[in-house]
């Protein structure tokens, strides 16, 4: 099983940025299951919020959203 730790926005219930969050996650395409290209950490300013996040280019051509990864614990 090939995971990886990325950094994501983290939501409160109404979907605002409330900060950033680390997650251990199954690294495959949600869709197809293929694996997913290396994640490389980019600028992110939301809400009054600054920080690095995440972001990937899927081999397969799908787009894999952070809520549709799957978490897994370390």
């Amino acid at each position: 099983m090939n995971t990886k730790k990325i950094t994501i926005p983290n939501r409160d219930s109404n979907g605002c940025m409330v900060g950033f969050k680390e997650l251990n996650v199954l690294w495959e395409c949600p869709t197809c299951g293929s694996e997913m290209g290396e994640p490389q950490l980019t600028h992110h300013a939301e809400d009054g919020f600054h920080g690095s996040v995440h972001i990937w280019e899927s081999k397969c051509g799908h787009i894999a959203k952070y809520i549709d990864l799957k978490e897994i614990a370390e």
